[in-house]
């Protein structure tokens, strides 16, 4: 049963994350310590949901901005998956928190 767990989650996390190339982004530092940027090239950052492996949402901001800064200092070491909306869709984007 834990191997059939295992393999469903890797395939729902393998679908989770796409290329965001509608707009154009960076993410920086990846991995990081304690914090995560995202700056966009003019495009509004209407929410940043941030969910553990799991799928437990563990951070969710409403920056309506070109940047936002992603406090994950609570948050413990491990990979997580950061939905980022804008006006032109949504996409998922790996964290990676040392």
């Amino acid at each position: 049963v834990k191997s059939k767990i295992l393999k469903e989650t890797k395939l729902h996390y393998k679908e989770l994350i796409t290329d965001f190339e509608t707009t154009n982004f960076n993410v920086y530092p990846n991995p990081s310590q304690n914090a995560w940027n995202i700056k966009t090239n003019n495009t509004l950052i209407n929410a940043v949901n941030v969910f553990d492996i799991l799928g437990k949402q563990v951070i969710s901001l409403s920056p309506e901005s070109t940047e936002v800064k992603i406090d994950g200092s609570s948050l413990t070491s491990g990979i997580y998956i950061a939905k980022i909306a804008t006006p032109q869709g949504v996409s998922n984007v790996r964290l990676v928190r040392k």
